[in-house]
């Protein structure tokens, strides 16, 4: 993963981060505060040889002799004479630390009182250097009392938070990163290209008027400038990857409700506009919507044209210049067998006619329909939802599309996040196309 890549992920999952870097100060704060404080008070004992016995001391033996001081300094019969000095109870805990070779003992009381901890260990070192007075060896001497500390030695919050501060950030990438690994869906252009190995030809960012998820023409509404350019872009890059001409497109999707019904009714009048021929197909034939987008009659159609062969029935003309519909008919009970036999003949007459065909087909997962007409289509435009469509979704689909021999040109995104500003900022908002009738109507 390059830096780009894992930072643009960070940024995505910067809620998820955030939650656990919060998560990990507040209990690292509430640690801190619950703990209760202790301070450490040091009285240090130093030994010098005592000049009435003339004797030298290796070095390796006083650190032996320092050794054995320490535990006589922590012993119970230290702890009881200290306790008679005090004239009460020691508080805290006795711990020693020698330096090797230095002739140095410190002995080091820790209480959650300052002063107690001074004056306990005030007592244990004078009660110690009682017990060794007489050793004749080393004479023992206080030469640093103990005094109290108003700095507790634990816990110090700065260091605690501090440290939850980093493995919070840290926990917060490792959760986001797991999140993205087990994540089922994908939102950015570069991630679906990664996982299909096809390219971002259109993206359609989220309109508010569209959130009823009813199909409609964005062409209707001067709000809706910055869709309409979006459909430009499409077109635009429809055109590049598609150069001989005619052309038939076939458009679908993994599931349905995924928006590719109103992406084939849009992108046909978007490519009307430039004055393309252009013939919308609507071979879902079970859940056909091309004739209540563009308010046509259903009466015959494709599954007419299919059943009854002698029958010559043609695209219906639209008010919109240079686009027309082929309806799907009435449903017939046998889509995918009438698909299989007639539907290849109805696209070569189609061809015929010149222009662009916009095929507008069933989702491929739930259905076997899709398989048999994207094999006679010259390219294949598949439609996702970002942040919806799950990953293995799209894999099972496009995997059936290719096994069909079909040619997958790229991908269009529905519901996207709008990359920069819109359309409307750049002189499109608020203009109506010269070349667009202000209504829909049947020829």
């Amino acid at each position: 993963m390059e830096l780009q890549d894992f930072l643009s992920l960070i940024w995505r999952r910067r809620l998820v981060v955030g939650l656990v870097f919060a998560v990990c100060l507040v209990i690292a704060t509430a640690y801190a505060v619950s703990r209760p404080k202790y301070y450490e008070s040091t009285a240090t004992i130093a030994f010098t040889p005592n000049p009435g016995q003339g004797q030298f001391i290796p070095s390796e033996n006083l650190t032996a002799l320092l050794s054995t001081y320490g535990a006589v300094a922590r012993s119970d019969q230290n702890r009881i004479a200290a306790e008679k000095i005090l004239g009460h109870k020691i508080s805290g805990t006795v711990s020693t630390s020698t330096g090797s070779g230095s002739g140095i003992l410190q002995i080091i009381v820790e209480s959650t009182n300052p002063q107690g901890a001074a004056d306990s260990a005030r007592a244990v070192a004078q009660a110690f250097v009682n017990s060794i007075a007489s050793n004749g060896l080393l004479v023992p001497s206080i030469v640093n009392p103990p005094v109290a500390s108003n700095t507790p030695l634990q816990p110090r919050p700065p260091l605690i938070i501090s440290l939850a501060a980093v493995l919070g950030l840290v926990a917060g990438i490792l959760m986001a990163l797991a999140l993205e690994s087990f994540r089922p869906t994908t939102e950015t252009s570069a991630e679906f290209t990664e996982l299909t190995g096809l390219p971002v030809i259109g993206r359609l960012p989220r309109e508010r008027q569209l959130a009823d998820g009813t199909a409609r023409l964005v062409w209707d509404s001067p709000q809706l400038a910055a869709s309409q350019e979006d459909y430009r872009t499409l077109r635009t890059n429809v055109e590049l990857l598609l150069e001989e001409q005619p052309t038939v497109v076939l458009v679908t999707s993994a599931n349905a409700g995924e928006g590719k019904s109103t992406l084939v009714a849009n992108l046909a009048i978007a490519l009307g506009q430039l004055d393309i021929a252009t013939t919308v197909v609507d071979a879902d034939l079970r859940n056909p919507r091309q004739h209540e987008i563009f308010n046509l009659s259903n009466d015959v159609g494709l599954s007419t044209a299919m059943m009854l062969p002698e029958r010559e029935v043609r695209p219906q003309p639209t008010s919109l210049k240079g686009v027309s519909v082929l309806t799907s008919g009435p449903i017939p009970p046998n889509a995918p067998e009438m698909l299989h036999i007639r539907f290849r003949s109805i696209l070569s007459d189609l061809r015929q006619r010149g222009g662009v065909v916009l095929i507008d087909s069933p989702p491929t997962l739930p259905v076997s329909d899709t398989p048999l007409i994207a094999r006679h289509a010259d390219a294949v435009l598949f439609v996702i939802v970002a942040g919806r469509t799950r990953r293995s979704a799209i894999s099972s689909a496009l995997e059936k599309l290719r096994f069909a021999q079909a040619n997958v040109i790229g991908l269009a995104l529905n519901f996207a996040d709008r990359d920069g500003q819109s359309a409307g900022s750049y002189g499109y908002g608020g203009h109506e196309d010269l070349r667009r009738p202000s209504r829909i109507s049947t020829s």
